[in-house]
This record gives structure tokens, C-alpha cells and sequence, in this order.
């Protein structure tokens, strides 16, 4: 195909969108479109190679993914290796870990499956994932290997006119797909991370490539300006509270179909000499530049202008390496040529591929190789993991995570948001006689166990269908309901961020549904309604900390083995759950609600324990941890003795 000057310039914009917007520069809510103006140009390309090497009969399965190969591979294995050996001297074993397991699945091209069973990608725990961008490079690869299977297959049987047909059905039912499962009430983060409901915008590309337009100059020049625009207004206007992909991704989607399809190479918007260099290194820069948003977030410099600017300017001076050292090196020798390095065989860049990744193998399941540090580093970082073990099911489930009994074998049942999660094993721990599993719990993260009280973009519908469901059911035979949710969250904000779910004036605000008399109205309606016809038992807030105290203990006892436990004052506490507090006493009061108070188990003197010797009774800033759940199983074994 001949180089095509527009769609270099198409990679420029796509790809200092995207940078803007992880570097959260102001006015580039809506960056994150750039990856899909990346999936439509690939699909308008790789259906040019395919079907114009079908058309000449030469075409080559192996050698496609040869050139894909050469493509993608080294710049990336280079990536994945730099920061395994950074890793190395800088990273706690947990977050080592970590590392390892990313940069096996980006080389394996499987990380958007790992991210999409972790953390949403606009979740906060997403500037803890060094590799969280190469999810869109393993979508492609992905598609690399199953689209040419298709075509050659369909080429077979079908006339070029049907083939044509079917990758239209194809696009409209990945769209389709895609905008069902985009809702809040379905499966948003799968919508986001996988194949199925991305194709459709690499097929959309493909349709340009099939269907070429034939126009004047002056109709070109206005197709590529209105696809200019709509993909303007959505880096202006769109944002991360958005459903998305959903049938908003039309909108740069389309965009770049229309540019693509205009075919202006003289265009000044796509061919000026900058928008050609950033569109030749794009790959290397996308690559580079999300490790150093991480850095700054992970040493705390996000906030800092200067650095944002610095960061900005690191990852294209970055980006410009990785092409001038590598990918020119091993794009084949002509490219080689322009530099005085060597070429270097696709064989030898895949050998080093797979020593990468067998590398980060190695220290996934070597645990983050602790013993690069004292034992009391290891100790104080793997509480990180020591949580609840149906944690994973529950994030895997589309529904409300509902595990151990079924209704009436149980001894209790826990609902709430993901503080329930955590909880549920000390209430198991807690039934009498030692009968583990007599528990159910259902819970859905981000969710208040309040009717009519939910957050914009979370799955909270199905949560409330299931408490109504379940809590109606035979009400005479129910066991106690022990209720837990991360209450301060929904009206203090997270302690690291201070952004309230609800707000005391201006209900309705982007973002913030409800007003703090609405949510207390709801509040006590939802919970005297559950207490009617059961026992309903509500667990007071956990202290929570501003820091993730495994992470902090850590890098405290990283610089001194003898570091003092972490603690906060009890005063701080009162004070940040006034509110939440003062709201269950006039449950209790209503309608008979008991409460259990965690402070007498968790607090000691005036101070509430991070730590204790130092183990940290936390996974993260907020979230008991199996080993701090064992401090509050004597507070749970009242709700059995009352019910005895």
C-alpha cells in the first residue's frame, strides 16, 4: 500500500491524546479516544494487506503475522524488560510481582484479559499497573491472528461480494454487542477490555478499505474536516464517567473513517512535518509514556505542574529512543540502514521476547523475589494479598457476588458493598462451634446497601434486585443480616481524595446523584424497612487510613527493619464518621437496629492499629486483611449470641 501521509497524521492526534489525557492536562477529558482511532486505522490496514495479497493469490498467513511480529514485538519486549530490571532495585516484592505477571501477559498479548479481571481501566488502582496500556495491543494482536483466519476461510466459500456482506454483519453485531454490554447495569469493564466488543471498530476501518469513496475535492476536504470535529468533540466533551466504548465510540469512530476516507495527503490538519514525526515514533511514544505517568503518580509527583510538563517531554524524548534503537533496527534493513546500528533478525527479537517473558514468570510466581529485601519487608508488603478468598470470584461474577450457603442452611447473611468482601470470613470465623461456611454473602463493590442510592456508572441495580429478592424470601426463617458498607466513602469521599458520592447542596451534580438529606432519608428507610421481619445487625466503620498501609509499612521498614506499627488517632476517626455514625444511631433508635462497634477491637489507647507488630491489619488503605479480620471475630460472635 502506498504510504499513506493522512493516516501517519491520524496517529499523531491519536496519540497525543491519549498522553494528554493520562497526563491529565485540562481540556483532554475525552483523550482516551485515541486508542480508537488507532483501532480503526489498523483495521483499514490490515484488510488492505489481506486482501490485496488474496486478490493476487501470493497471500501468506505466516508472513502476515511475520510482519505483525516485527512490528509490535521488539519495541514492546524492550519495554517489559527495562522495567523488570528497574523493578528490580525500586519495587516491593508485592509490586514486583505484579510487574512480572504484566509483562507476561503483554507479551503473551493476553493482559486484556488480566486487567479486565482486576480493576477497571479508569479505576484508581489503574496507576498502580506499569502495563495497564498494552490491554489495546493484545485486542489487536488478538484480532491479527483471527481476522486473516476468517477472510482466507470466507474467501474459500463465499464470492468477494459476500465476504463484503459478512463483515458488515460482523461490524453491526460486535456494535451491537458492544453497546449491550457498555451499560452500567451489564458488563461495562468486559465492553471495555475485550475483542468481541471492540472488532467492530478495527471492522469499521475495514469497511473504509472495502468500500472506497469516490468524490471531488472540495467533498474530501469536507469529510475530512467533520471527522476532524467529531473527534475534537469527544477529546473536549467526552469523559471517564461515560459509558463507554458503547455507542459513544461511533462518534471518533466515525471520525476517523471519515479522514481515513477523504484519502488527503496534501491535507496541512494530518501532513505538517510535526504531525509526521510524532505520527512515525506514535508507537514507541504510547508505549513509553504510560510508565511515566505511573512514576510520577508512584513517587508522588502527579499533582505537580512541572512535572506533568517534565513527564510530557520525558515520553517523547523516550518514544524517540525506542524508534531510532529499536524499531528502526528490526523493521527490516532498509530502515536499519538509516542508523549506524545493525538490523536485527525477527528470530533474535523473539528469542528476547520469550526470555522476557519467562522472565516476568519467574517472578510472578517467585512472589516478587522478597528476598532482595530484609523479612520484615516481605511480611509487612504480602498482606497486600492476604484478603478474602472468594475475592476473585466475586470480581469475576456479572451479578452480586453470592458464595458459601444458600439461604436457609446459613447462620447469617452479609450484604454490602466491598467492605462486606472483606468482612465475611471473620463473620464465618465467628459461627458457633466452628461450622465455617454457614454464611452468605452478597456484595457488589461501589454499591450502598441503600435502596435508590447508587453511583452514575456502577452495577448497583442487580444489588438491590438481589437484596429485595433474597431479604423477601420466607422472612420468618432468615438468620440475621449483618450490613457493612463503606459508609464515610459515599459521604466524606475516599480519605485520599475527598470526593463525595453524595453533596449536602447541589443534588444532581455530575457525579454526585444524591443530596446528604436524600441519601439520610434513604438510609433509614432501607434499613428499618430490612429490620421489619429480621435481626439486622449494622458493623460501624473501620478505621481508614490515607496511605495503602501494606505499601507503606513496607518502604518504612525498606529504610528501617525496627519502623514503628502505623496508627491514627481515635479522634480522627470520630471525626471523619460523624455523620455516618450519628445516622445509624437514629436506626437504632427507630426501628431496633443493633450496632457493632470495631473501635474497641481495632483501637488501643487513643490510637486505632494499621499494624500490629508489624503485620498490617489492612490490604490497602481501608480494607481488613485476612489477618486483621481476626481481631474482629469476637465482635461478630454477638450477632450469634443474640440469635441463640
Amino acid at each position: 500500500m502506498k504510504f499513506r501521509s493522512d493516516i501517519n497524521g491520524l496517529r499523531a492526534i491519536a496519540v497525543i491524546a491519549v498522553v494528554l489525557y493520562h497526563f491529565s492536562v485540562p481540556r483532554f477529558e475525552g483523550g482516551f479516544l485515541g486508542v480508537d482511532v488507532f483501532f480503526v486505522i489498523s483495521g483499514f490496514l490490515m484488510t488492505g494487506i489481506i486482501f490485496r495479497g488474496i486478490e493476487k493469490g501470493g497471500f501468506s498467513i505466516l508472513t502476515f503475522y511475520k510482519y505483525r511480529a516485527r512490528r509490535i514485538i521488539p519495541a514492546l519486549a524492550v519495554l517489559c524488560f527495562v522495567l523488570l530490571a528497574a523493578g528490580w532495585f525500586v519495587l516491593l516484592p508485592s509490586e514486583f510481582r505484579a510487574l512480572g505477571k504484566e509483562a507476561a501477559a503483554s507479551i503473551g498479548f493476553f493482559s486484556n484479559i488480566s486487567f479486565w479481571r482486576e480493576a477497571g481501566y479508569f479505576d484508581v488502582r489503574s496507576l498502580e499497573k506499569w502495563l495497564l496500556h498494552t490491554w489495546s495491543l493484545s485486542v489487536e494482536w488478538q484480532f491479527y491472528l483471527l481476522y486473516p483466519l476468517l477472510l482466507v476461510a470466507l474467501t474459500k466459500w463465499l464470492s468477494a461480494v459476500w465476504v463484503r456482506r459478512w463483515i458488515i454483519v460482523g461490524t453491526g453485531l460486535s456494535l451491537a454487542v458492544c453497546i449491550y454490554l457498555s451499560a452500567p447495569t451489564k458488563w461495562p469493564t468486559a465492553a471495555f477490555y475485550l475483542l468481541p466488543t471492540r472488532a467492530w471498530e478495527m471492522l469499521a476501518g475495514a469497511l473504509v478499505y472495502l468500500y472506497p469513496i469516490r468524490a471531488s475535492e472540495r467533498t474530501r476536504a469536507a469529510l475530512e474536516w467533520t471527522g476532524l470535529a467529531l473527534i475534537a468533540f469527544g477529546l473536549m466533551r467526552f469523559n471517564a464517567q461515560m459509558m463507554w466504548p458503547g455507542w459513544l465510540a461511533i462518534v471518533p469512530v466515525g471520525g476517523t473513517a471519515l479522514i481515513i476516507a477523504a484519502a488527503r495527503n496534501d491535507s496541512w490538519a494530518t501532513g505538517s512535518k510535526p504531525a509526521q514525526f510524532i505520527g512515525k515514533i506514535s508507537y514507541s511514544v504510547y508505549l513509553w509514556h504510560w510508565p511515566v505517568v505511573v512514576a510520577l503518580s508512584y513517587y508522588g509527583k502527579a499533582t505537580y505542574p512541572i512535572w506533568v510538563g517534565g513527564g510530557i517531554v520525558a515520553a517523547f524524548i523516550l518514544g524517540y529512543l525506542s524508534w531510532w534503537l529499536v524499531e528502526s533496527r528490526t523493521q527490516g534493513k532498509s530502515a536499519a540502514a538509516h542508523t549506524f546500528l545493525p538490523f536485527v533478525p525477527l528470530r533474535v527479537a523473539l528469542a528476547f521476547a520469550l526470555f522476557v517473558f519467562a522472565g516476568g514468570g519467574v517472578i510472578y510466581y517467585g512472589q516478587g523475589v522478597p528476598a532482595r529485601f530484609d523479612r520484615s519487608v516481605f511480611v509487612a508488603d504480602e498482606e497486600t494479598y492476604d484478603t478474602n478468598p472468594h475475592r476473585t470470584i466475586c470480581h469475576m461474577l456479572l451479578d452480586p457476588c453470592d458464595v458459601y450457603k444458600t439461604q436457609l442452611e446459613s447462620r447469617a447473611v452479609i450484604i454490602g458493598d466491598s467492605h462486606a468482601e472483606a468482612l465475611a470470613e471473620a463473620l464465618n470465623a465467628a459461627v458457633p462451634n466452628g461450622k465455617r461456611g454457614e454464611v452468605i454473602l452478597i456484595a457488589m463493590q461501589g454499591c450502598p446497601t441503600i435502596y435508590g442510592v447508587r453511583r452514575e456508572n456502577g452495577d448497583c441495580l442487580a444489588a438491590d434486585e438481589k437484596y429485595i429478592t433474597l431479604l423477601g424470601k420466607d422472612a420468618s426463617r432468615m438468620p440475621p443480616v449483618v450490613i457493612v458498607n463503606h459508609w464515610s466513602e459515599y459521604t466524606a469521599g475516599e480519605t485520599t481524595n475527598g470526593l463525595s458520592f453524595v453533596d449536602p447542596d447541589h443534588p444532581g451534580r455530575k457525579g454526585v446523584p444524591f443530596s446528604i438529606k436524600e441519601y439520610d432519608q434513604h438510609f433509614i428507610s432501607t434499613i428499618c424497612g430490612l429490620a421489619r421481619a429480621r435481626p439486622v445487625y449494622l458493623v460501624e466503620p473501620v478505621p481508614e487510613f490515607d496511605v495503602d498501609v501494606p505499601n507503606t509499612l513496607a518502604r518504612e521498614k525498606l529504610a528501617n527493619p525496627d519502623a514503628p506499627d502505623l496508627t491514627i488517632d481515635l479522634t480522627d476517626y470520630y471525626k471523619r464518621n460523624a455523620h455516618v455514625l450519628g445516622l445509624m444511631r437514629e436506626a437504632r433508635d427507630q426501628c431496633g437496629v443493633r450496632l457493632l462497634d470495631p473501635t474497641p477491637y481495632l483501637c488501643r489507647n487513643g490510637k486505632c492499629l494499621g499494624s500490629y507488630r508489624g503485620r498490617p491489619l489492612y490490604s490497602d488503605g481501608h480494607h481488613m486483611s485476612e489477618y486483621g479480620n481476626r481481631f474482629l471475630v469476637p465482635m461478630f460472635r454477638k450477632v450469634f449470641v443474640s440469635s441463640q
